[in-house]
């Protein structure tokens, strides 16, 4: 009977079963048992008191024993996360390396099996111990949690929780093992796997008050209409919908770094989806405060700041994600013969291999059309409004401007393009900031450098727009535009000598054939 159930999970994934065959020993099995046990007995006599209530000289004739379920459930809640969370995240790190390094990474590649099959064999099948001697405690810890009173929704919730936090930290490392190796990559990623592991069953604590059985509120806090700080409930959705869709978009990344580890982390029709989910997201956290601070313009220029510090972090990843390395912009070069006026619109927007400047500019325009019905639709006035679409422009020039740099130093660099790029970007990011400060501070009159301020600092307009007229806005875009532009001639100028120079090397090896 096992063996036949064997054959049939191994029809379903063929990858589980090869990593199940390798694990899952009868001695090893067998160890993990008895360990776990052996730890369940130990919390059990660590949380219980022995009572005599009779004697029969030095003997104790009638003894009890009681448990304390509440300390018992309360301990394996931290427990069993954690040991899932950093002896899962060590073994997966390992498993990828060893396997990296000795090639049959790259075989398991050329079998016929879905990607997404192999990923999912590996998450499930290299900690199956793990899952075994955590599957024995699971009994004892639903008991505790049923005898200690502990709602039922507030233990299924949990598991469903920490389901999604491990789906999200697995996914999280293999893309990590992908994009970067080093020889203390796995003990690394068990230390952050249990730091922020902690980290979070910390925060579902919060939630909960052990003294009363009972969820706490967290105050007036919302996301959009919803009131998540006073329906617990609805922020466990929410929070188990947020981690959900965060693991979905990583394992998007892990999936196609695997199949192609030259390719992009991600196509750009992916980087629409993404850069709109999480804009809404951010929509949703901060709309019930913008609402509320709508009438003090520099609380609202303040959470404006706010939002645009993270959509930049947010368009820094999505530039990494989707830049294509030098070799296929070469390729794509090649085969679109490279024309400012016969470019396919198409292509650039939704290509493999295309550059990533105008997709980016597409996910601006994405942020624009979630951010700004709202912007116009404040009761604020017209000058505030002016001044508040000029920043998040001002804001977006220089997010593009960042794209350009990125797509141009992948293509110019032969060796190391990753760094050189991620140099000239943190060079793009803190260089004109440093300098302007060091004139700041040298000179009182700051207004004279506000207009360097606008076209180069990233969030300068946020504080700088407030002391500059209407004309300084209006030249800083200007500058803005003249700079993207130089870029992207820049851009399509190198790309059409790297298609013609590749093409021409690839013509002058080809035999001439006979009339």
């Amino acid at each position: 009977m096992t063996l036949t159930l064997l054959e049939k999970l191994g029809d379903i994934n063929p990858q589980f079963l090869r990593e199940v065959r390798g694990r899952f020993k009868s001695r090893n099995a067998l160890i993990v048992a008895a360990s776990s046990l052996l730890g369940q007995a130990f919390i059990l006599l660590l949380f219980s008191t022995q009572t005599c209530h009779e004697y029969n000289g030095n003997r104790c004739a009638d003894l009890s024993w009681e448990f304390h379920w509440l300390a018992i459930f309360r301990t394996l809640n931290w427990m069993l996360p954690l040991l899932l969370f950093s002896i899962g995240v060590y073994l997966l790190l390992a498993d990828w390396v060893r396997e990296q390094r000795s090639g049959t990474l790259n075989f398991i590649r050329l079998s016929p099996q879905p990607s997404q099959t192999i990923l999912l064999g590996k998450i499930l099948g290299v900690p199956i111990m793990v899952y075994l001697g955590l599957a024995l405690a699971v009994p004892l810890h639903g008991v505790a949690g049923f005898l200690a009173g502990v709602p039922l929704a507030w233990t299924i919730s949990f598991y469903a929780l920490i389901t999604a936090v491990c789906a999200l930290f697995y996914s999280a490392v293999l893309l990590n093992a992908g994009l970067t190796q080093a020889s203390y990559q796995a003990l690394a990623g068990s230390f952050l796997g249990l730091w922020l592991g902690s980290s979070f069953l910390g925060l579902i604590e919060l939630t909960f008050d052990w003294n009363t059985l009972t969820y706490t509120e967290l105050g007036d806090w919302h996301w959009f209409f919803w009131n998540l700080g006073r329906e617990p409930w609805q922020l466990t959705l929410w929070t188990f919908i947020t981690i959900c869709v965060g693991a979905y978009w990583i394992w998007q990344a892990v999936n196609r770094m695997f199949r192609n580890p030259n390719g992009t982390m991600l196509s750009k029709h992916h980087s629409y989806w993404l850069v709109g989910s999480v804009q809404i997201f951010f929509l949703g956290l901060f709309l019930p405060q913008l609402n509320q601070n709508w009438a003090n313009q520099s609380s609202l220029f303040g959470y404006l700041f706010a939002i645009s510090l993270l959509t930049l972090g947010l368009f820094l990843g999505v530039i990494w994600g989707i830049s294509p390395q030098r070799q296929a912009l070469l390729d794509w070069a090649r085969y679109e013969k490279v024309n400012l006026k016969t470019l396919s619109w198409r292509n650039l927007i939704g290509g493999e291999k295309s550059p990533a400047p105008v997709a980016i500019a597409v996910n601006l325009a994405i942020t624009a059309v979630i951010w700004l019905p709202w912007l116009l639709l404040l009761p604020i006035s017209t000058d505030v409004k002016i001044k508040a679409i000029a920043n998040l422009l001002l804001s977006a020039n220089l997010i593009g401007f960042y794209a350009l740099v990125v797509q141009l130093m992948l293509l110019r660099m032969r060796k190391k393009p990753g760094i050189w790029a991620g140099s000239s970007l943190s060079v793009a990011l803190f260089l004109p900031l440093t300098i302007l400060s060091a004139l700041q501070a040298k000179f009182t009159e700051g207004v004279i450098f506000s207009g360097l301020w606008l076209v180069s600092v990233f969030g300068a307009p946020w504080v700088v727009l407030e002391q500059v007229s209407i004309i300084t806005v209006f030249f800083s875009l200007l500058a803005q535009w003249a700079i993207l532009a130089g870029l992207s001639f820049q851009l399509t100028r190198q790309l059409q000598r790297a298609g013609e120079s590749a093409s021409k090397s690839l013509f002058a090896n080809r035999p001439v054939l006979p009339n």
